[in-house]
C-alpha cells in the first residue's frame, strides 16, 4: 500500500496519484461520498509524506485525475467545472446513463513561481463531449485520455501536439468495441503503456491493468498484469513513478487483503523486472 498511515487520510476513497518529476509531491484524487471528488497535495519531507492538503486549483468542482508534464511546467487534471464562468456544472453520458452535473472536461494549469495558474480549459478537439477523463503526457505534450462517445463505453485516445496544437484523436489500436478500455498511464517517450480494461482473461465485473509495449509496427497485445506481476496486481487509474520502475494502482483490497466495496486504496508494485524482460 503506498504510504500506509498516512495515506488515505480523512478518506478511504483516494486515487491516481500524480508525481512532480523530482518525486518530492504527489497530486491524487480523494472523496467523501465518491461524487465530490476534488484534489490534494501531499509533500515529502524528513523521509515521510505529509498529511494531504487541497490543491490551490481543486475545492469547488468535482476535480480528479491529475497528471504531470513530464519537465513538471503544468498539470492536467479533469473537472466537471462548466465551460465558461457562471455556466452548468458538466453532463456525462458513458456505459449507457446519463450523470448530470457529474461529466468531466480537461483542464491545465501551469506551475509559476508563485504557484498553480488559473485553469483553462483545453480545446474542442480534445473535449468533444462531457465525458472526458484520466489525461497522461509524453515528452512532446501529446495527450493520451479516455472519452465515451454518445452514451457508450469509455475508449483510449491519442492526440498528437503539433506546432502548440492538439490534433484530431486518434483511437488507441489496442481498444476493443465490445469492452471498455480506461484510465491509460503512458512512458513519456512512449515505449510503453498500461491501461485498465474488463476485456479477458479478467475474471467477471473486475478491471484488470493491462501492459501494451510500442514496437515498429504499432503497440503490442495487450499483456494482463495481473498474470505477468502478481495476482494482486488489478484495478484502476494507473499512474507511473517518475523513474517508470513503479506503477500505482487503485483497487478496494485493504491492507489486509478484505475487499470493502465503499473503499479504494493506492497500492505500489516494482515492474522494472517485466520492463527490462522486453528490452526497456
Amino acid at each position: 500500500m503506498f504510504a500506509p498511515g498516512i495515506l488515505p487520510g480523512t478518506t478511504n476513497v483516494v486515487a491516481a496519484p500524480a508525481f512532480s518529476p523530482d518525486g518530492k509531491s504527489v497530486y491524487f484524487g480523494q472523496t467523501e461520498d465518491k461524487k465530490g471528488i476534488t484534489i490534494v497535495a501531499s509533500y515529502f519531507k524528513d523521509g515521510r509524506w505529509t498529511s494531504p492538503v487541497l490543491a490551490p486549483f481543486s475545492g469547488t468542482y468535482a476535480n480528479l485525475e491529475p497528471a504531470f508534464d513530464p519537465r513538471g511546467k503544468y498539470l492536467i487534471f479533469a473537472s466537471s467545472r462548466p465551460e465558461t464562468a457562471n455556466g452548468p456544472l458538466l453532463d456525462g453520458n458513458w456505459n449507457g446513463h446519463a450523470y448530470p452535473g457529474h461529466g468531466g472536461n480537461l483542464w491545465k494549469t501551469n506551475s509559476t513561481k508563485t504557484g498553480w495558474s488559473e485553469p483553462q480549459r483545453l480545446p474542442d478537439v480534445v473535449n468533444k463531449n462531457g465525458s472526458v477523463f484520466s489525461p497522461a503526457l509524453t515528452h512532446d505534450g501529446s495527450l493520451y485520455f479516455m472519452r465515451a462517445d454518445s452514451g457508450g463505453l469509455f475508449h483510449i485516445y491519442r492526440s498528437q501536439l503539433k506546432g502548440g496544437q492538439y490534433q484530431t484523436p486518434v483511437r488507441a489500436s489496442f481498444c476493443l468495441d465490445k469492452f471498455g478500455d480506461f484510465d491509460p498511464a503512458v512512458a513519456p517517450d512512449e515505449s510503453f503503456l498500461i491501461f485498465s480494461s474488463p476485456r479477458p482473461p479478467a475474471p467477471a465485473k473486475t478491471s484488470d491493468l493491462f501492459i501494451v509495449f510500442h514496437t515498429a509496427t504499432g503497440w503490442s497485445d495487450p499483456i494482463d498484469l495481473r498474470e505477468a506481476v502478481s495476482d494482486k496486481v488489478f484495478g484502476v487509474e494507473a499512474r507511473l513513478s517518475p523513474d517508470l520502475k513503479t506503477l500505482y494502482f487503485s483497487n478496494q483490497m485493504n491492507k489486509d487483503g478484505t475487499k470493502v466495496p465503499t473503499e479504494n486504496y493506492i497500492w505500489q508494485v516494482d515492474i522494472s523486472g517485466l520492463l527490462k524482460a522486453h528490452g526497456l
